[in-house]
């Protein structure tokens, strides 16, 4: 039976205003911190071995790439455009980035439950049953079954109808997201990696935000994450510099559109590392960084052709809980996106890697960065 919608509306209104909202440190870090750099044999990594990995990832269309552990500098390299304090396209590494830290501050702000239903903050949806079971959770792990706006072997804008109106923001990709996009499944039950899924948990964060100080998800990162870390504003900017209004609120691209040089994305990782810790300011609970990067317990993820070892799902962020990367510790997380750019974090071996550039092995996404990135990397650390 239907629920009525009287109970609908009463949980929707207690989720979005009567909940007890717990900020976390604003403004600018007043412990700064500066990198530093080691030889690799003082913190457990053999010079041959990262050596032999970088000589390698050059020649693998690598613009650029950060490794660092125990919060020293193992290597750092950069093509001729490129350098460490210089922006670069991160394609649906903005998931995790902007994605993945939006949605953990609203669930540590308490604006939010991962299980809420999606129509607590898209009214729209409130009486779609093709939509009815959606929740946070599944538009985080690309389990909503809201269909992608990508078409294999297709430029975004060949495939026509919604998909070409999701990329050539026609009116704007929320608006395509939320009432064009069909649904392929019944939600929580496949995965389907979908653009308009992550564009419609921005919908819901915004929605979730307007009850606070920062109403978008750019100032919000802004003022929360970036400069209390330390990152200049000159050093990143996401939602392909756009912010699109619907229905009165500033709606911000979290799905792409994002660019960070590869400090700003290692600081970024640094944070998660250490638990929402920045200096002695904890900016963000443990709690909800744990959680965030833990399996999120939904379908696995397609590792047919094209993608490979794909890891599983945690809450926008990729996580190896079953070890499918079979040399990577399983408390690994990461985000990544289209060209092999990639943030990895591994906890248990105090371990961070950035990666910029082009596709490293045609056929295989996750299986280019595994053998050229991840085992190698792995097979370096001598203790």
């Amino acid at each position: 039976m239907a629920r009525p919608r009287f109970v609908r509306v009463t949980i929707c209104v207690l989720t979005l205003f009567l909940t007890s909202v717990s900020f976390a440190y604003c403004g600018e870090s007043a412990n700064p911190f500066v990198w530093h750099s080691s030889v690799p044999e003082e913190l457990g990594i053999s010079s041959e071995k990262f050596d032999a990995m970088l000589d390698r990832l050059k020649e693998r269309s690598t613009a650029g790439i950060l490794v660092v552990r125990h919060d020293r500098v193992v290597g750092e390299w950069y093509s001729s455009k490129l350098g460490p304090d210089i922006k670069h396209y991160t394609a649906s590494l903005a998931k995790a980035l902007v994605g993945g830290m939006s949605l953990l501050l609203v669930l540590n702000d308490e604006l939010m439950q991962i299980d809420d239903p999606a129509e607590c903050y898209v009214a729209e949806w409130g009486d779609d049953p093709t939509r009815k079971g959606i929740t946070i959770r599944h538009l985080a792990t690309h389990s909503s079954g809201i269909e992608d706006a990508e078409v294999a072997g297709m430029g975004h804008f060949e495939s026509g109808g919604w998909k070409s109106r999701f990329w050539n923001k026609n009116p704007d990709p929320f608006t395509i997201s939320r009432d064009w996009a069909p649904m392929k499944f019944k939600p929580g039950t496949g995965f389907e990696y979908s653009n308009p899924g992550m564009a419609m948990l921005a919908y819901a964060v915004t929605a979730a935000l307007q009850n606070s100080p920062h109403k978008d998800i750019r100032t919000l990162l802004r003022e929360r994450i970036m400069r209390p870390i330390g990152v200049p504003d000159e050093e990143w900017n996401i939602g392909y510099g756009q912010t699109y209004e619907v229905n009165g609120r500033g709606m911000v691209a979290n799905w792409g559109g994002g660019n960070y040089s590869a400090r700003a994305v290692a600081r970024v990782g640094r944070l998660m590392l250490r638990k929402g810790n920045w200096e002695g300011e904890q900016l963000i609970d443990s709690k909800w960084v744990e959680k965030v990067t833990a399996d999120a317990e939904t379908p696995d993820p397609f590792r047919g052709p094209g993608e490979g070892p794909c890891p599983r799902a945690g809450l926008a962020w990729w996580v190896n809980s079953d070890g499918n990367l079979s040399k990577v510790p399983r408390d690994a997380f990461m985000g990544a996106g289209a060209g092999n750019q990639v943030l990895l974090v591994i906890p248990s071996l105090d371990l961070m890697a950035v990666r910029f550039g082009g596709l490293m092995k045609e056929e295989s996404f996750w299986g280019g960065l595994e053998e050229f990135l991840f085992n190698p990397l792995m097979d370096a650390i001598v203790k």
